[in-house]
């Protein structure tokens, strides 16, 4: 996935290997990228037991955000970059209109509570908004200052505009670092050999 994520962004300009944090423009790639319109209506109805945020309708090529939860995305930043994300995930991993579109037939399920393709989905999302080789040099430049604090990971989660449970996520998923339920911010490689860290500019 990360592969496809990465080809996904250097296509469209975006070095996902850059020394300097730049947020993926994620509406940029979703209306010019892939040609696919952004709207806001009232969605509820589409899920009658559950809570909508959003939907594709691959057919108008739209993507289409629930109004009722308007004061959710304006405030929260991070949701709404995900959720656009997420959402451009089912068209490139499961329709057939996307270039880029990939099967992920032996994608482990981690959760017995989502159908595989919103896992998919959600994973498609993490990799395009926080890319593997600028996480890890972001981090790699945090363990150089030292221990890690909490607030240092919410201000890296500003410097992507996610939220810090999709940071928290992501950095599980990449084994580099763990986010314990008290808060604590635990280092997996800690207990091996020091990693060499490549310069990176990280203002925090």
């Amino acid at each position: 996935m990360d592969k496809l994520t990465e080809k996904i962004l250097l296509d469209y300009g975006y070095n996902p290997g850059g020394k300097i944090i730049q947020p993926v423009p994620i509406e940029e790639l979703v209306e010019f990228h892939f040609e696919l319109q952004i709207c806001w209506e009232r969605i509820d109805h589409l899920d009658a037991e559950g809570l909508v945020m959003a939907a594709l309708f691959p057919n108008e090529r739209q993507i289409v955000l629930n109004e009722t939860h308007r004061d959710l995305f304006d405030r929260k930043l991070g949701t709404y970059h995900f959720t656009l994300a997420h959402e451009l995930g089912h068209w490139v991993l499961h329709t057939g209109e996307s270039p880029y579109i990939l099967r992920l037939q032996d994608l482990e399920q981690k959760s017995r509570t989502k159908p595989v393709e919103e896992v998919q989905a959600d994973l498609f999302a993490g990799c395009l908004l926080l890319p593997h080789p600028m996480v890890d040099l972001a981090v790699g430049q945090l363990k150089k200052m030292g221990r890690i604090h909490l607030s240092k990971l919410y201000k890296l989660a500003d410097c992507f505009r996610v939220s810090i449970s999709a940071l928290s996520v992501r950095l599980t998923q990449l084994q580099l670092l763990h986010i314990d339920p008290d808060g604590e911010v635990r280092d997996p490689s800690s207990a091996g050999n020091k990693p060499k860290y490549e310069q990176m500019m990280l203002d925090l």
